[in-house]
């Protein structure tokens, strides 16, 4: 992963994703930079730009040197002493080059009526090429490959975390489907043994709950639609479960149709409602659900009849199921900052109030 993760953010520094066009302009630009500044009049132009071409050579052995084999092998390394000595080694070499070829090479094939051969070893004109032409080309090529290096390692991390968040994700939908299945399983049963008439509409209905958790849950978002319909079916579920004994409401309101949302995320909560609600309760009961999408925002609120009593043990949730937790994880891992979760109890119920910022 990491190779491709690298070598996909070295095409994005090229331009047009093109390695040799980029080298082309970037000396290019190089020259016509160089000439402008130490130019001076029209003549100084021309003048100039045949002193650049002739330098030309040093800067091009500075860059590459350094760019691949001083930066990785020491700089990279933080062996910085090394890169320093290495480096003032580098711009001597470069500008003992350029000497050698300027007095024994350009001027005579140029200008043979004009110039004289010069010494190589004159050190004004060394240290001149070293200092003032020379290492702002190293000090460019170091700061390009610092960026470089940093912009890949921020690429990786971002891509682990996504990597890590994704993992976690998974596991954590993993563990959604085991108890919705176990629930369902157990209530068929239930009917099969009274030979039920409503055992062949639980089995269509944990079909279409099980095609969703296999199919739709597999995606980064779903429908909102979708999830809507899971919860439906699990309602019709419970229903069948409780009989005359249940009384459930379902309120969806507001421009829903093109929402999309994380899938398996609202049903917990009802089924939370059902299991640490209703199944506890002998006599009439009832859960309320009102979804509502309003000015960007998911609202979902949960409520079910209650006796008096303390809130269910979390690490009972977690023996009996998926629990709350899991759900609020997953909020915090899928809509950071973008969300807002409220538990409480009230006499005689039990309330979740849940907002989502979602996008259409």
């Amino acid at each position: 992963m990491h190779l491709s993760l690298i070598y996909s953010m070295v095409r994005s520094f090229y331009i047009a994703n093109n390695r040799l066009l980029t080298h082309i302009l970037f000396w290019m630009a190089y020259l016509l930079v160089y000439t402008g500044v130490h130019a001076d009049g029209e003549d100084g132009l021309r003048v100039y730009f045949g002193d650049e071409v002739q330098r030309l050579p040093g800067a091009l052995l500075t860059a590459y040197v350094n760019l691949y084999l001083l930066f990785p092998l020491f700089f990279a390394k933080k062996k910085y002493i090394s890169y320093g000595v290495l480096a003032v080694m580098l711009l001597f070499l470069a500008s003992l080059l350029n000497r050698v070829l300027s007095e024994w090479i350009f001027e005579p094939m140029f200008f043979p009526d004009t110039t004289h051969v010069d010494p190589i070893f004159v050190w004004y004109m060394l240290l001149k090429g070293m200092l003032w032409y020379l290492s702002p080309v190293l000090l460019l090529t170091l700061v390009i490959r610092i960026y470089q290096q940093s912009f890949r390692q921020e690429q990786v991390y971002q891509e682990t975390v996504k990597e890590k968040l994704s993992a976690e994700l998974n596991f954590l939908k993993a563990q959604v489907h085991p108890h919705f299945l176990f629930n369902t399983l157990n209530n068929l049963y239930a009917l099969t043994l009274r030979s039920s008439p409503a055992a062949p509409r639980v089995v269509l209905k944990l079909s279409e709950l099980m095609s969703y958790m296999l199919y739709d849950s597999q995606a980064v978002s779903t429908l909102l639609t979708k999830e809507i319909r899971h919860i439906e079916n699990y309602i019709e579920l419970e229903k069948i479960r409780y009989n005359n004994r249940l009384d459930v409401s379902l309120n969806v309101s507001g421009e829903v149709t093109h929402q999309r949302i994380a899938p398996l995320l609202l049903i917990p909560f009802v089924e939370n409602a059902f299991k640490h609600g209703v199944s506890h309760e002998t006599d009439s009961v009832w859960v309320t659900i009102d979804i509502k999408v309003k000015e960007g925002w998911l609202n979902v609120k949960v409520e079910n009849s209650c006796t008096d009593g303390p809130l269910p043990d979390n690490r009972s949730e977690e023996k009996n199921g998926i629990g709350l937790q899991n759900v609020i994880k997953r909020l915090n891992l899928l809509y950071p900052d973008a969300h807002q979760l409220t538990l409480g109890k009230e006499p005689g119920r039990y309330i979740v109030d849940l907002k989502i910022k979602i996008t259409g």
